[in-house]
C-alpha cells in the first residue's frame, strides 16, 4: 500500500510539473500571441511625424437635398470640415481683399450687434431720447424715421448715421442737432467657428449673468466687454487643435474674408484680436501637421481635458485603490503618455516584476477621423520619454489602459493551477 501511494504521488507530481510547464509556456507567450493594436494610419496624431498628407478635403458635402432614402453619405454629411491653407476657400466668401482694405474694414473698436443696449440723447429732442435695443436684424427703431441699420458700426459711426437720418427726415436742422450715443450693455453674440478646433459649430460669446451685474454699473454710462473678440470665439470652440494655422485664421463678415494673425497669443508678439459681431464666421485652416508648440495651455487652447484611464493591474486591484479619480484623469493640456501612465499608477513598484508592464493608448485622429491605437512598454516609455514617437501627446477624451507584465501573468496562472490541483493532492 505505501508503494502504491508513493507511485501515485510521483505521477501526480510529474503531472503537476508538466501542467505547470505548459501553463508557464502559455503565459509567457500569451501576450506575444495577441494581435497587436491596429493603427489605420502609419503615423500617430500626437507626435511630430504627422506631416499633413492625410488632409484630403476642404469643403463640405455638395448634396443639399436627398433624392431618396440613402444613407451612404451619412458618415460625412455632418463631419467637421477641414480647410487647407494652400487652397482658396470655395463657396464661403469673396476673394481676400488687400491688406490695406482689411485694416479699413475691420475696426479695432467694438462694433454694434443685435441685442446691444444703447442710450440716445439729443439736445431739445425729448421725443427721441431714451434707451434702445438693436433689433435682430441690426436696426434701431427711432420714432418718425425708417429703421436705421447699425450692425457692424462703432458708436461714433452709428451716431453719425442717426444724425443724418434725422436731418434727412427734416426733424432737425444740421446746424442745431447734437447727438450723444452711449452703449449701456454689450449683448452676447453668436458666431460660427469651423476648421481646426476641438468643438466646431455655433458658439455664443460674451455671456453674462444678471446676478453679477453691480447696481452701480447699471447707473453708469457705457459698458466694457472683453469677451466679444476673436480669441473668445476660439476658446468657446474648446480651443484650437495642434494642427491649426493660427497666423492665417479667416474671418468672414458681410461676404468678405480677412486673414488674422493670432500667433502672438502664444509667442508674446502683438495681437490684433478683432472684435466680432453677430453672424461672423471664423475658419481655422489646418496645416495637417502636429505642432507641439500649440499643445500647451493658452488663451486659445484648452486649459485641461479629460482622459479615460483604466488600471486593473496586480499592484492596484481597482481604480479606486490606484487613486485614479477625477483629479488624476483631468490632465493639463500638453500632457503626454508618460504623465498619464504615472497618473494612472502604472509606473513604479517592484522593478523586476512590474517594469515590463504595457500601456495602450487609444485616440481619434481629428484630421482623418480614424481611431488609432498604439502600445508602449512602460520601461521603454520611462527611459525614452524624450522621444516624441515613443511618448506622444494626449488629446481630449483619449483612453489609456495598463496591462500586467508576463511575470505577473505567470505567477497568477501558477496560483490558479495550484488552486485547481490542490483538491487532487488532498485526495
Amino acid at each position: 500500500m505505501p508503494r502504491i501511494l508513493t507511485t501515485y504521488l510521483k505521477r501526480l507530481a510529474r503531472v503537476n510539473l508538466i501542467g505547470f510547464a505548459v501553463v508557464l509556456a502559455t503565459a509567457c507567450t500569451q501576450h506575444h500571441a495577441l494581435k497587436s493594436p491596429a493603427n489605420p494610419s502609419d503615423k500617430f496624431y500626437g507626435n511630430v511625424n504627422e506631416k499633413g498628407e492625410q488632409v484630403r478635403h476642404q469643403s463640405g458635402p455638395s448634396d443639399l437635398f436627398a433624392t431618396d432614402l440613402d444613407c451612404s453619405d451619412g458618415e460625412q454629411r455632418y463631419a467637421n470640415v477641414h480647410y487647407r491653407v494652400d487652397k482658396v476657400i470655395d463657396g464661403l466668401a469673396q476673394p481676400l481683399p488687400s491688406r490695406s482694405m482689411q485694416r479699413s474694414l475691420i475696426s479695432s473698436e467694438l462694433s454694434l450687434s443685435p441685442g446691444d443696449m444703447l442710450e440716445l440723447y439729443i439736445e431739445n429732442g425729448d421725443g427721441f431720447n431714451g434707451r434702445y435695443i438693436v433689433s435682430a436684424k441690426g436696426g434701431l427703431n427711432i420714432p418718425y424715421v425708417k429703421t436705421i441699420n447699425v450692425r457692424g458700426l462703432d458708436v461714433y459711426e452709428a451716431a453719425e448715421k442717426i444724425e443724418l437720418a434725422l436731418v434727412r427726415a427734416e426733424l432737425f436742422q444740421p446746424a442745431t442737432i447734437a447727438i450723444n450715443l452711449q452703449v449701456l450693455e454689450w449683448a452676447e453674440i453668436d458666431v460660427m467657428v469651423s476648421g481646426a478646433v476641438f468643438s466646431p459649430g455655433r458658439q455664443y460669446i460674451n455671456q453674462k449673468k444678471g446676478a453679477l451685474v453691480a447696481s452701480e454699473k447699471l447707473r453708469a454710462h457705457g459698458d466694457f466687454s472683453s469677451t466679444r473678440y476673436l480669441s473668445e470665439a476660439l476658446r468657446a470652440a474648446s480651443g484650437i487643435r495642434p494642427d491649426a494655422k493660427i497666423d492665417q485664421i479667416i474671418l468672414i463678415r458681410n461676404g468678405w474674408q480677412y486673414e488674422v494673425d493670432m500667433s502672438g497669443i502664444l509667442t508674446g508678439a502683438k495681437v490684433n484680436d478683432v472684435p466680432l459681431i453677430a453672424g461672423d464666421q471664423v475658419v481655422v485652416p489646418t496645416t495637417g501637421c502636429f505642432q507641439k508648440h500649440l499643445a500647451r495651455p493658452s488663451q486659445i487652447t484648452p486649459k485641461g481635458f479629460r482622459v479615460f484611464m483604466s488600471n486593473l493591474i496586480d499592484s492596484a486591484a481597482s481604480n479606486s485603490n490606484a487613486a485614479v479619480g477625477s483629479f488624476s484623469t483631468n490632465l493639463p493640456y500638453g500632457s503626454r503618455l508618460l504623465q498619464a501612465a504615472i497618473s494612472a499608477n502604472c509606473v513604479g513598484g517592484k522593478q523586476w516584476t512590474n517594469a515590463p508592464r504595457k500601456i495602450v493608448l487609444a485616440s481619434t485622429n481629428p484630421v482623418t477621423g480614424q481611431y488609432q491605437v498604439v502600445e508602449r512598454s512602460v520601461e521603454e516609455l520611462l527611459r525614452q520619454a524624450h522621444d516624441q514617437t515613443q511618448n506622444p501627446y494626449l488629446l481630449p477624451n483619449d483612453a489609456v489602459a495598463c496591462y500586467d507584465s508576463d511575470i505577473t501573468n505567470v505567477r497568477d496562472m501558477a496560483g490558479f493551477m495550484l488552486d485547481v490541483l490542490l483538491p487532487v493532492k488532498l485526495l
